[in-house]
């Protein structure tokens, strides 16, 4: 089994001056048992279009993209942004990073039990991924429980007291550094394309209204 490697998809559009850098956390691949021996690099992967023809089918990269290309374009119309296939929308990938607790090969479902001792085992190695990357908005995808406690420790000191909760979503703004949402998988089935993007891009807004 090969580890897959994540983080940066774009480097150069990543940390353009103008980008807001948006890190995504999520937990795991789901990957098919023959390719458990492949070499992958999920952000060559990504950045070369590979995952175009999954962008509408497979609900985790439907999301992001969309999410992400609203955060990045707030003053947009729901009904004005392109298909998560098209160029427009998914090159929007180019502009983030997005990284996995697990490096490994998974499968479908993921079990918070294994997930756990999996990010106890490599916590300090997913900390510094972090740190390196230094986004300004994080957005754990169902992850957020796992990083919470330890997140001080690279300067991301949550007050918890200090908690803001927008529909399904928690969020924390941290003086000085940057935005962390607490959000659902983006392939969680009961939130459509529609309320997941909005509630980021609402979220997002928020902060960025408290810079000016």
């Amino acid at each position: 089994m090969r580890e897959i490697l994540d983080g940066i998809i774009n480097p150069q559009e990543f940390y353009e001056e103008s980008n807001i850098k948006i890190l995504w956390i999520l937990k795991e691949g789901n990957v098919s048992i023959e390719d458990y021996n492949k070499p992958r690099d999920l952000c060559e992967e990504l950045r070369n279009g590979e995952h175009k023809k999954n962008a509408l089918s497979i609900a985790t990269f439907r999301k992001i993209i969309y999410s992400s290309y609203w955060l990045l374009n707030n003053d947009l119309n729901w009904e004005d942004i392109p298909f998560a296939n098209e160029d427009e929308c998914y090159n929007i990938l180019n502009k983030i990073a997005y990284i996995n607790i697990n490096k490994y090969p998974a499968g479908s479902k993921s079990y918070d039990s294994k997930l756990y001792k999996i990010y106890e085992e490599n916590k300090i190695d997913l900390l510094n991924q972090i740190k390196k990357i230094d986004p300004e908005i994080i957005i754990f995808g169902n992850t957020f429980k796992f990083f919470k406690n330890d997140l001080k420790t690279i300067n991301w000191k949550i007050d918890f007291n200090e908690q803001y909760s927008y529909e399904n979503n928690n969020y924390y703004i941290i003086p000085n550094k940057g935005l962390c949402i607490s959000a659902y998988h983006p392939a969680y089935p009961k939130l459509s394309d529609y309320n997941y993007s909005n509630e980021i891009k609402e979220i997002s807004k928020k902060y960025i209204n408290t810079k000016l």
